[in-house]
């Protein structure tokens, strides 16, 4: 797993990513970000894009981007995932199954996020970074995306201190008692940060996945089961449609999530108050 916000002292375990620019460190840079120019890139499997800002250099595969800045610790990730199991966390210890890591399902978003730098710090062989939230705010999200959150946070270590600002998700469990959590992270020098932010909000405006690859993305770790036949359904039917799958997931975690639409313009299968399509 890797984790687009990473500092020199962490592995490529942390290179993960979502995306949000907070207005408050937005707001401390003169130019807005609807002003910066960009570059489109496609990844070579054709499996997103994103717009690049000039100096800056993209890589990318399997949907998800990685952009490095003019700077060292200039980072910029997109659509990372990992996967985790439920369980007590222990720093170094990966889940099983192939699972990143192990930790609480039920703990705070916040808290989450630190344990998945505790893993990365440990994995490399590195003491566990310091991380302090300047700000962490819940986001309204229906019920199949789980929890979502935006958060702005500074990280001091082995390395120089850094801000970091972007959006973590961590989706429902599943039966197997695994889920999977995204997130998607600018981090800059906390010197340039503020210079770094309007940059940040505008890559990650500008990135998109095609729906069916993101409908997987986001599907559970485990497979349901078939869906049950129908007391009364014709004989030979086809399995019936049910409501709230990997779909509604993609369709409301683009408008909702990545695009950031307000209520009125969201459908209402993602809480929003527009028609559904």
């Amino acid at each position: 797993m890797q984790a687009c916000l990473r500092p020199r002292s962490l592995t490529p375990f942390l290179f993960l990513c979502l995306a949000f620019a907070p207005a408050a460190l937005a707001q401390t840079s003169a130019q807005p970000a609807s002003s910066i120019q960009l570059t489109p890139y496609t990844t070579p499997d054709q499996s997103a894009s994103a717009g690049v800002p000039s100096g800056w250099k993209a890589t990318g595969s399997q949907t998800v981007i990685t952009l490095t800045g003019r700077q060292q610790d200039e980072n910029i990730s997109l659509g990372r995932v990992f996967i985790a199991r439920n369980g007590a966390f222990q720093a170094g210890q990966k889940g099983t199954n192939g699972a990143d890591l192990t930790m609480p399902y039920n703990a705070p978003l916040t808290q989450k996020l630190i344990m998945v730098y505790q893993q990365g710090a440990a994995l490399g062989g590195q003491p566990a970074p310091q991380i302090t939230f300047t700000s962490a705010t819940p986001m309204q999200v229906p019920a199949i995306l789980g929890q979502c959150g935006r958060f702005v946070a500074s990280i001091t270590g082995p390395a120089q201190p850094l801000k970091i600002m972007g959006l973590f998700c961590s989706f429902p469990i599943d039966s197997a008692g695994a889920f999977k959590n995204l997130i998607m992270v600018a981090q800059a020098p906390a010197t340039t940060a503020a210079q770094t932010a309007p940059i940040a909000q505008a890559v990650f405006s500008s990135y998109k996945i095609p729906q069916a690859m993101l409908a997987k993305k986001l599907a559970p770790v485990t497979a349901p089961p078939p869906p049950m036949p129908v007391i009364g359904a014709r004989p030979g039917a086809g399995p019936v449609s049910i409501p709230g799958g990997s779909d509604v997931s993609a369709t409301c975690f683009d408008l909702g999530v990545i695009r950031a639409l307000p209520p009125r313009q969201l459908p209402q299968e993602c809480g929003g108050e527009a028609p559904n399509p």
